[in-house]
């Protein structure tokens, strides 16, 4: 039985693609997500595919046609305008003390600035005035309304909560840091971030009023995680794998992994067994070594908490 490789803590997409790993394909959801919106927001816990999400749009916005070749969106209507993208990480960012935070959100910009040629003396200083000349740079050279994409938002300000004082001070510094968007909105075609957290989003996005949070949005609940339909149609061949390991039949099987799994909803308004979720980490596991065990728990639990 001849099985696709499972892409167990890969974000990359264009990795997933080209070394044909398995992948489920959201390309419509992520289709209405970006020719419906400007600036979004979605909170989702750790190990939920945020990373792979935005690394997916940002091979949509460059015009990446070839990778999405026998998905949905390949075969939609949609026009593959290139335009520039900026995506950041900002789980990697030092929380030492301030100084080194401000270091490090500076550096990340010039990274994301590497694979346009744009030299990085040209950029202010300050952190917060090198992502805005960040942004127009981008722009001047492509003509183009830039892409903004932020990944773990929020991780500075969990990663220092023990010391109340330090995550207040960089919660000052983030919230300058994303004015900047809505500041240069006239340059930004499409904005999105993510993070585990919704409890500090209105403290750091004040001023980013315009953000339209889906994190428990009906029409969106689906597109990260694995439903039902989902995992009996991607995992077919890996249930008969794992029934025959547990010497069960596959409706047995399927009860036990919907018993161990099946544990997470995002839709505030219609939540039911048809929108609930597995979560894609504990999936991959299970089907990667065939033997039921707490890995989302056991890696991706908040330490915060």
């Amino acid at each position: 039985m001849k099985l696709k490789k499972l892409p167990v803590g890969i974000q990359n997409f264009s990795e997933i693609i080209k070394e044909n790993y398995l992948y489920i394909d959201k390309t419509k959801y992520i289709y209405n997500l970006i020719t419906n919106n400007d600036y979004i927001f979605l909170s989702r816990p750790r190990r939920f595919g945020k990373s792979l999400l935005l690394d997916t749009i940002s091979e949509i916005f460059k015009g990446n046609k070839h990778l999405f070749k026998g998905l949905w969106l390949y075969n939609s209507d949609y026009t593959w305008d290139k335009h520039p993208v900026i995506k950041l990480d900002l789980s990697t960012v030092s929380i030492e003390n301030i100084g080194y935070l401000q270091e490090d959100l500076f550096n990340t910009i010039k990274r994301a600035l590497r694979p346009y040629n744009i030299s990085p003396n040209t950029l202010g200083k300050r952190y917060n005035t090198a992502f805005e000349e960040a942004i127009y740079l981008l722009y001047e050279k492509y003509n183009k309304r830039v892409i903004i994409l932020i990944d773990e938002y929020d991780a500075p300000i969990i990663n220092s909560l023990e010391n109340t004082k330090k995550a207040l001070k960089i919660r000052e510094i983030l919230r300058e840091f994303y004015r900047i968007i809505k500041s240069n909105d006239e340059y930004i075609k499409f904005a999105m971030l993510t993070g585990v957290s919704r409890f500090s989003k209105a403290g750091v996005f004040s001023a980013l009023n315009n953000l339209k949070d889906i994190s428990i949005s009906t029409e969106y609940s689906t597109m990260l995680g694995i439903t039902q339909c989902e995992l009996e149609k991607y995992f077919k061949k890996y249930i008969t794998l794992l029934s025959q390991k547990e010497n069960k039949s596959t409706k047995e099987v399927l009860t036990k992994v919907k018993f161990w799994y099946n544990g997470f909803c995002f839709d505030g308004e219609n939540p039911s067994d048809k929108n609930r979720l597995y979560n894609p980490f504990s999936i991959l596991l299970l089907f990667d070594d065939l033997v039921f065990r707490n890995y989302w728990f056991d890696s991706g639990t908040p330490k915060f908490l």
